[in-house]
């Protein structure tokens, strides 16, 4: 049984569903949060709260009836990063905090959740460890301290002691953004062994999107818009996530058997990094996002020279440049018509 059909057997009020639920209020609360209405910000505080509550709960469920699954080990950690990551977004896009509080915090949660997806597809199911639980305790306290500061500023009776929020709420931050960075790490290093299956590094050349029958190529292409929009406030940020998307594409290449075919369809972290390229230093607004998005699958297919004698390289280098060769070419045209 795989873990959706293993998720979709359980009963309604089944602790996957409650762990889900608790994902659809964390997409919830930007609405309440970005509205100028003081009333929707406690709101998104109590919806909040309510929220954090509920990752007890289907806990308790779980292991009272039995119901302890390989899916809940996927879903509840993952709605658990939606339910940090969606206000703390909120709360840097409205400057209540720095976005650099949320660069860590983020980078380590996608990356995890990465992980056990591609350990699922290989039939392992990696839950949280202790640590994990720890930090994300943490993080809801953080959160938490980040919503009464900016209630403080909506209410006059709490105003008078903002001070005192400011200095819990970068307490929490600092001590949540500590446990996050240290827990990754540890489990990183625990899990150290199941990095070295064929089966994972060919999710991890895929990006988990080339695995998707139809158009893969442009589905790593899309990856990479994201990534280029997700990361496109600081240039040093941007171009140590393209080296390090290069480097792991490197090393999960490296175990892949390239005899039948030397670029196989599935391997599209490199359309990924040929889009970050294309981007780089790019105004990014709607029509550069389409014009550019277009250019560079046009070149990627059609390969104008030098292009296509990149592909003679060696092994990854071949994959990797005749994309980086089409994201060049999409880069200057991009300066030319939207930084000039």
């Amino acid at each position: 049984m795989t873990w959706w059909e293993e998720f979709r057997t359980r009963h309604l009020f089944s602790p996957n569903a409650i762990s889900v639920l608790r994902g659809v209020f964390a997409l919830m609360l930007p609405a309440f949060l970005l509205n100028h209405n003081p009333a929707l910000h406690v709101t998104a505080f109590l919806v909040f709260l309510f929220a954090a509550v509920t990752d007890y709960l289907d806990g308790v469920y779980a292991r009272s009836y039995n119901l302890v699954s390989n899916s809940g080990k996927i879903i509840d950690p993952s709605m658990d990063k939606l339910l940090i990551l969606v206000p703390l977004g909120a709360f840097a896009y409205m400057e209540i905090i720095s976005i650099w509080w949320v660069v860590p915090v983020f980078i380590r949660e996608i990356v995890i959740t990465f992980l056990r997806i591609a350990w699922m597809f290989e039939g392992r199911a990696v839950g949280a460890e202790k640590l994990g639980k720890f930090k994300f305790a943490a993080q809801v306290l953080a959160v938490a301290a980040i919503f009464i500061f900016y209630l403080a500023i909506d209410f006059p009776i709490l105003n008078r002691h903002i001070v005192v929020y400011r200095n819990l709420m970068m307490f929490f931050l600092m001590l949540a953004v500590f446990l996050t960075v240290i827990s990754g790490l540890t489990f990183v290093y625990s899990q150290r062994k199941n990095f070295l299956g064929p089966e994972f590094a060919k999710f991890t050349s895929a990006l988990g999107v080339g695995l998707i029958p139809y158009m893969p190529g442009t589905w790593g292409s899309l990856v990479g818009l994201i990534f280029a929009v997700s990361v496109n406030f600081n240039h040093w940020l941007y171009f140590g996530i393209f080296v390090a998307l290069v480097i792991i594409g490197k090393l999960a290449v490296a175990r892949i058997d390239l005899s039948v075919t030397k670029d196989p369809s599935f391997v599209v972290i490199d359309e990924t990094c040929g889009m970050m390229l294309a981007f780089f230093m790019v105004p990014l607004h709607f029509y550069s996002l389409v014009v550019g998005f277009v250019l560079f699958r046009v070149f990627d297919v059609i390969k104008p020279y030098p292009i296509r004698k990149l592909e003679s390289l060696p092994h990854y280098w071949g994959i990797l440049c005749d994309d980086l060769g089409a994201g060049f070419y999409t880069w200057l045209i991009l300066q030319l018509v939207f930084n000039s």
